[in-house]
């Protein structure tokens, strides 16, 4: 472990430290796809009650690949920009690197949306977290009083997300305000969510990253998760976090937890999926559209299928009412066979899913998939099993 930069001013703390092996990080993310970093910070490891900011990217598998650490005395826009900023001059001076990401995934802090954006002066894509935004609108439902109106507020939330472009993210936004307006959901609430997550410059829906970007923070979250298990969720007076942090940085710089395997290993759960649907075969096709094949969503039975198909292939660029919304891009999921496409949540986060998986299955292109299962993260077990050779 080193520091790149470190300034004591009276009560005001700022230290940025690494170690070769994760900065490298950064560099070999980049190489593999569109750059990307993550930002989040968390607190209950300095009893001096400092955040810690963390920097991290992650592998094609979503696995935590940290790269930097900083100390900060708050989790304020000014000491996000110092951060970046020192971390940009260190990498472009010792390992000719110019970090320029085109996507940075943060939660929805002013601090950091608003840090990073003084830090670069190039165009990039400030991405937003789903699991948060879902996190805070279920709460703030819950605080309004509102509870039976959950299912309404999540299906807006689901059209907002699935929107494949901007444009199309911004005239569904139109709809769902109305939806909820109609529906009595009160106008605090939906203020609220226009401000948080509407107007904001902060991209959450599909469309706004490559297939293969997760749209969730989620591998930054396991990782302060495991930063506080290696502290046994206790917090150390600032020598203590210190040496621990040594500790974890190195554990943390081995080869095992900076690699970034160049191809995706098959989720069982999501390979699973695609044999059984392989066996149903309930895909459809139109001679409309002789490139696409449609797989029917949930729920949708039977008897509304030849019709749902007319309406989708009937629907607009945009649709112009909520009617027009539901029947259009509710009932299916699309599927290009020849691209290997889809527009389901699973095809954005993993660059595959379980419908173009089992059109590869049901051509022949993919016998029998690698599966590996992600390893649960956790602690050390403290004992080993009886008779254990």
């Amino acid at each position: 472990m080193f520091f790149i930069y470190s300034s004591f001013v009276k009560s005001e703390v700022s230290v940025l430290f690494s170690s070769k092996a994760l900065i490298e990080n950064v560099i070999k993310q980049s190489q593999q796809q569109p750059s990307f970093i993550h930002l989040d910070g968390t607190y209950k490891l300095i009893d001096l009650g400092l955040p810690l900011l963390i920097v991290s990217t992650e592998n094609i598998m979503h696995n935590f690949r940290p790269i930097a650490f900083f100390v900060s005395w708050s989790e304020s826009s000014s000491q996000v920009t110092l951060m970046m900023k020192k971390l940009q001059d260190f990498l472009s001076e010792n390992f000719n690197f110019e970090p320029k990401p085109q996507y940075i995934l943060t939660d929805n802090s002013d601090a950091l949306i608003t840090g990073c954006k003084k830090a670069f002066g190039h165009d990039y894509i400030h991405l937003g977290c789903h699991f948060h935004i879902a996190k805070r609108l279920r709460e703030k439902a819950m605080s309004k009083g509102m509870k039976e109106k959950k299912q309404i507020l999540f299906f807006g939330l689901k059209a907002l997300k699935n929107s494949p472009t901007l444009e199309f993210f911004k005239e569904i936004w139109k709809i769902i305000k109305k939806y909820w307006q109609d529906e009595e959901i009160s106008k605090e609430l939906i203020q609220s969510f226009e401000n948080e997550y509407i107007k904001k410059p902060v991209q959450w829906h599909y469309g706004t990253a490559f297939p293969g970007k997760s749209r969730t923070n989620n591998s930054l979250e396991s990782g302060n998760n495991i930063i506080k298990n290696f502290f046994d969720r206790k917090s150390q007076n600032i020598k203590e976090f210190f040496c621990k942090m040594r500790d974890f940085v190195t554990e943390w710089s081995t080869l095992e937890k900076t690699s970034f395997p160049n191809q995706i290993t098959y989720l069982s759960k999501i390979r699973k999926d695609a044999e059984e649907r392989a066996k149903e075969e309930n895909f459809m096709f139109s001679e409309r559209t002789p490139e696409l094949l449609y797989y029917p969503r949930k729920g949708v039975t039977s008897e509304k299928l030849t019709l749902a198909l007319t309406k989708l292939l009937q629907r607009k660029e945009f649709p112009s009412n909520f009617q027009e919304l539901h029947e259009g891009w509710s009932y299916f999921r699309i599927v290009d066979p020849i691209l290997k496409k889809c527009d389901c949540g699973d095809y954005f986060k993993y660059s595959y899913c379980k419908h173009t998986l089992a059109i590869q299955i049901l051509e022949g292109e993919v016998g029998d998939p690698e599966i590996q299962e992600k390893k649960k993260r956790g602690r050390k077990a403290n004992i080993t099993k009886a008779l254990m050779k």
